[in-house]
């Protein structure tokens, strides 16, 4: 199936035939077709742009139609018969799969004459369809080509004099139009390059790699219909994120694509398949080899045809080695497709930044060829991509000096700054730990006054919740400022012991509050950075910890002390490349230090 949009007369959706017109399926061709527009039609009503509405009842505001198309060059043969089958089918059939006519000469499609004999009712003013609604109407039918913003549309619905009567369109007060994006021609392509195998793609925040990952979830879902895919990370939010992309594309009843972290794909693996319970919400290492040896021994026989992997580079690798198991990899079109960035390691991992993908055991995948770099960036404004580009150099530079990296190996400045209009970028450093609360609530005020910014447009992301070891309780500190000043707010920090009321992403309102963990894969219009000060450090077993003083002390560290200052220099990149237009950087961080000179370089 496809569909085309012509602005000024409304939609048609296709399906594609193989097969001569037979006389004795007219009735089956007119019944498919009526099938069809029942569906489109019920599901762009619910967009709130794309309807019209009278007193309480509503219909699209253009012109709707689905056509099935034959191919031409074997209709030309039955010339004599064509017209009156034609007749028959009135709107169910057109000749051509390509926009052509029976003489062989293309032509615009909007010069066939489809648009008559429309069945379901539409405005009766209608004159043309704007951009607006042309990305509502791709969101609804092929969401694969677009984005959607958990960000919702301030729209009022046009009042008709349509005079309609088709009792089954009630407004139902669910209509919504969230914000949403097409993919450009470059991350279509991306989309549409099904390989096959192994693979990965390396990106930048807010290359849009999310995305296209769950495009092609989308489009392999769709491609195989009876075969099972999995898109899996390792942050809840993320996957929440997803969940609500799926749900606004109507993929809730596709029960083989499966879209969940990490960690609840275990549990379900055991409760589904093994009838038995993990210990807790995050299973342990001895729970994940336990399933990869029922996979290995024929004791668990679920298969995926294609697996997706989110956010890899903080996957540990027994994680990729359950999900590489359980690959059905006898299937042609199977395809294990990597996703993540390197220098967003907010979690310590092996030394020398080893990617997780050439750790599993006893799988040696070849990638010569199979990594793909997307280095544009369609998230952050051009100040703060700068800004992030200019950080990301520095930190690299001064580990591959240090020897923690190897620059050699992989492409880790890779950052193309895009062209998106700045509005506010403010990095603050030198500020006194015991101020932090009062400078938190002066840069909300001033960015919700400044730049007129809703309470809900701005997350606070910050490290750790507290770090009692230096007596830094930011996020208690951050609630009654929060709550003195009667601002709204909803935390969406993820732990498998959590003493407060978390939100799920896609139910947030007021400020958000994260740690910057939790907000991988997210992204906010404004964000603000703080609760800095235990970079200071860097903290071991039983009260241990070490001031992160100079570049020539870290150099004398020890392994695991060095492996945690380069993921807590990352984190702080991956915080500040959340935000999309408006970034403030509020840091406590002792003066002089590493931390600090990245931040103010």
């Amino acid at each position: 199936m496809g569909l085309y949009i012509t602005p000024s007369e409304g939609l048609i959706t296709f399906s594609i035939y193989n097969d001569l017109i037979d006389e004795d399926k007219i009735n089956t061709y007119k019944a498919y077709v009526n099938y069809i527009e029942d569906i489109m039609y019920d599901r762009l009503l619910d967009s709130k742009i794309l309807i019209v509405r009278e007193n309480d009842t509503k219909c699209l505001k253009f012109p709707y139609k689905h056509i099935i198309l034959f191919p031409n060059e074997k209709i030309r043969k039955k010339d004599s018969v064509r017209k009156n089958y034609s007749d028959l089918l009135g709107y169910a059939a057109i000749e051509f799969f390509r926009p052509v006519t029976s003489d062989g000469k293309e032509k615009h499609i909007s010069e066939l004459g489809i648009f008559c004999d429309i069945h379901k009712p539409y405005d009766k003013d209608f004159s043309n369809l704007s951009d607006l609604e042309c990305r509502a109407i791709f969101e609804r039918l092929a969401p694969e080509y677009t984005v959607v913003m958990n960000e919702i549309e301030n729209v009022v619905i046009k009042e008709t004099t349509a005079h309609l009567s088709e009792e089954d369109f009630k407004i139902s007060g669910n209509e919504l139009e969230y914000k949403t994006f097409f993919l450009d021609e470059y991350q279509v392509a991306q989309v549409n390059d099904m390989g096959k195998g192994h693979r990965v793609i390396l990106a930048n925040p807010g290359a849009g790699k999310s995305v296209l990952l769950l495009s092609k979830a989308f489009k392999y879902a769709s491609m195989f219909k009876e075969s099972k895919v999995l898109l899996t990370c390792y942050n809840s939010n993320l996957a929440d994120s997803y969940r609500f992309k799926k749900a606004c594309a109507d993929f809730g009843d596709n029960k083989n694509l499966f879209i969940m972290t990490f960690h609840k794909f275990v549990n379900e693996i055991y409760r589904q398949c093994l009838h038995k319970r993990c210990s807790s919400p995050y299973a342990t290492d001895e729970e994940i080899q336990s399933c990869i040896d029922m996979v290995k021994g024929g004791k668990l026989n679920l298969r995926f045809k294609a697996i997706f992997i989110d956010e890899v580079q903080i996957f540990n690798p027994l994680y990729l080695e359950l999900c590489y198991y359980l690959l059905d990899r006898e299937d042609p079109d199977h395809v294990f497709l990597m996703a993540g960035d390197l220098n967003q390691a907010v979690r310590k991992l092996s030394r020398r930044g080893d990617a997780p993908w050439k750790q599993i055991n006893g799988v040696n995948l070849d990638f010569t060829g199979r990594v793909r770099y997307i280095e544009k960036n369609y998230r952050n404004s051009k100040e703060i991509a700068e800004y992030i580009s200019d950080m990301l150099k520095h930190i690299n530079n001064r580990l591959s000096m240090l020897d923690l990296i190897n620059s050699m190996e992989y492409e880790y400045n890779s950052f193309k700054i895009g062209e998106k209009p700045s509005v506010a970028l403010k990095v603050k450093t030198g500020i006194n730990r015991m101020d932090i609360q009062k400078e938190l609530g002066a840069a909300i005020k001033e960015i919700v006054s400044t730049y007129d910014i809703s309470y809900s447009d701005i997350a606070i992301i910050f490290p750790y919740k507290q770090h009692a070891s230096v007596k830094y309780y930011f996020l208690y500190w951050t609630e009654k400022l929060l709550n003195q000043e009667d601002i709204p707010y909803s935390m969406i920090i993820t732990s498998d012991k959590a003493t407060y009321e978390r939100k799920k992403y896609s139910q947030t309102s007021g400020v958000v509050l994260t740690t910057i963990d939790s907000s991988l894969g997210l992204d906010f219009k404004a964000v603000i950075l703080a609760g800095l000060y235990p970079y200071s450090f860097v903290f071991g077993d039983k009260g241990y910890k070490k001031e992160i003083s100079s570049w020539s002390a870290i150099k004398k560290m020890d392994d695991n002390d060095q492996t945690q200052v380069q993921s807590q220099m990352r984190s702080v990149y991956t915080a500040c490349s959340r935000a999309r237009d408006i970034l403030y950087v509020l840091s406590d961080i002792n003066p002089d230090t590493p931390m600090e000179e990245i931040l103010k370089k």
